[in-house]
């Protein structure tokens, strides 16, 4: 009779077992290319034991830009992770095609200086401070880089040269793409860029980013300059909300040195970041489920700062940065992909 019990115990094992693993799927291994904001979620040991134990997905990557990877990609990846649609209908545009796509985390353009700086935008009037969130009218904003103001009109002589704002390459990078659309809709007013008013916006978008110099190619490249350099070489620079809420929660100690010094700027009006999973395998296509898993979803949203597709709030009692804006509120459409195209091309 033990012998009979111990027998049905094993047999009862491998079923469940196999069904276990029947649900999980066979064994997959995928490589792709993927923005650098989402690196640290991607490399953590949650994320890898979610992957691995519940989806038999071992996730490989290599860092590009969002734009860059959608143009150069060769056969040899299973996805590319872009941080951007726009980036998905530039894939399109050129003749692309993927097995499978799906938006998985969402995160808005924002700005970040230091207290020194927004200081003197508020005075201004080019930045309000509302219920704790700072709010930048990008209209002014706009027209103050494409005026050329100087930091010494606002009262901040100790700093050089004319306010503009750093970005990654808009060519590359989503973050600066992203800006360079928002810039070109509040020097038209805060409209979506048309082709009627395309020829005169483009021409004081050139003048704008002749004087910009060097641009990053990736987001969390420069966001790590911004913290590391000061305000003196980096006063006001444009990336993710993520990026901020991520570095609070990944990197504390030296969180905790600078956090009453770093501002969050929300535009007004703002645009969204969507960032979207491009498969190229069909036979891979499960990833798409795996990120989507609430767990995975949790774990972006709480330690990486991501506004997942489960909540698209954050609760401010989750992070210790001050000023974030509970929801997105006041959003603006990027101007389409065409558009966008002229403007990428006349400040390549």
């Amino acid at each position: 009779m033990w012998g009979l019990i111990v027998l049905l115990l094993v047999i009862t094992t491998i079923i469940i077992y196999s069904m276990f693993n029947a649900k999980k799927g066979s064994e997959i291994s995928v490589k792709g290319l993927i923005g650098g904001e989402k690196i640290g979620l991607v490399e953590s040991e949650e994320f890898k034991n979610i992957m691995k134990k519940k989806y038999n997905i071992e996730f490989d990557y290599r860092k590009a830009g969002s734009f860059e990877m959608v143009q150069s990609f060769d056969d040899s990846w299973d996805y590319l992770f872009p941080s951007s649609q726009l980036a998905l209908e530039l894939f399109h545009s050129l003749g692309k095609k993927d097995s499978k796509n799906e938006i998985v985390l969402n995160t808005p353009i924002v700005l970040y200086s230091r207290q020194l700086v927004v200081d003197a935008l508020i005075k201004s009037k080019v930045v309000e401070l509302v219920d704790g969130v700072h709010y930048v009218d990008m209209v002014k904003l706009a027209n103050m880089i494409k005026s050329k103001t100087s930091w010494g009109d606002i009262g901040l002589g100790e700093l050089y040269g004319n306010i503009t704002v750093a970005t990654t390459d808009p060519n590359r990078s989503n973050s600066g793409n992203m800006f360079l659309g928002l810039l070109a809709n509040s020097l038209n007013g805060n409209k979506p860029l048309d082709e009627e008013s395309l020829p005169e916006i483009k021409k004081e978008v050139q003048e704008i980013y002749k004087a910009l110099g060097y641009m990053h190619t990736s987001s969390e490249d420069m966001f790590n300059q911004f913290l590391t350099q000061g305000v003196g070489a980096y006063p006001i620079v444009a990336g993710y909300e993520s990026q901020l809420l991520e570095f609070s929660k990944v990197n504390k100690a030296s969180f905790d040195r600078i956090k009453d010094d770093i501002i969050i700027m929300y535009p007004k009006p703002t645009v969204w970041s969507s960032h979207v999973y491009i498969s190229l395998n069909n036979e891979k296509n499960r990833v798409i489920d795996a990120l989507l898993d609430p767990e995975i979803q949790e774990l972006a949203y709480k330690n990486h700062g991501f506004r997942t597709v489960l909540t698209g709030v954050i609760d401010e009692n989750e992070f210790e940065v001050s000023g974030i804006a509970r929801e997105i509120k006041n959003v603006m459409s990027m101007p389409k992909m065409s558009i966008m195209q002229e403007l990428m091309d006349a400040i390549r």
